[in-house]
């Protein structure tokens, strides 16, 4: 069905833009053909490239806020104080487990505060946690996989999203057109009507 309709709206392109002769052809058939072409041709080069631009924006912008967070935090061995708890979603889209860990600060003090952990640790296991300067959980810095992950999403909803766009505009220029040649028939049509039933004819 889907073959179907894209082989008559290849079929109606390529009459309209006047490539076969088509006596029925009206002028404002060949303006809407060159407008939808025009959409095609956006939809086929500068939404792709507009896509991979702003996945490769995305990622840079990933990896200058990892590098920022990496240059004012560092890791700590931490160790597990509480059996880990699920309490919903990571920033990478994943499950967020969290614990109390306790560790060591610079200063050789103790530090304990809630972190996130990985799913598989056990109360007693040491795990690697980020803390800021003054010895407090800090966020993890973006992974190059999260980074790569974040990029990837950022270009396919461009990408999806300009389709859909050049889609919904091509359809509505189409309906409107269609719209106007029907009225304009429906013109057309009445006054030859007119012509062959009035007065002295039939």
């Amino acid at each position: 069905m889907k073959e179907r309709y894209w082989s008559a709206g290849i079929s109606w392109l390529v009459h309209a833009l006047g490539m076969r002769r088509n006596p029925v052809r009206r002028r404002v058939d060949r303006l809407v053909a060159v407008a939808l072409l025009g959409l095609l041709v956006v939809a086929l080069t500068v939404v792709p490239l507009l896509a991979l631009s702003s996945g490769k924006a995305e990622y840079a912008v990933q990896r200058r806020e990892a590098a920022v967070m990496a240059s004012s935090q560092h890791v700590v061995d931490a160790v597990v104080l509480t059996a880990p708890e699920m309490v919903g979603s990571s920033p990478g889209g994943g499950a967020s487990v969290r614990a109390d860990v306790g560790w060591t600060g610079d200063d050789g003090r103790s530090r304990a505060e809630r972190a996130e952990v990985p799913s598989s640790s056990r109360v007693g296991s040491h795990v690697p946690v980020w803390v800021d300067s003054a010895d407090r959980v800090a966020p993890t810095p973006p992974t190059e996989v999260t980074s790569i992950a974040s990029a990837t999403g950022t270009a396919v909803g461009v990408l999806a999203l300009g389709l859909l766009g050049c889609a919904g505009i091509m359809k509505t220029v189409r309906a409107v057109a269609d719209g106007w040649a029907r009225r304009r028939w429906e013109w057309e049509w009445a006054r030859v009507e007119a012509d062959w039933t009035g007065p002295g004819r039939g």
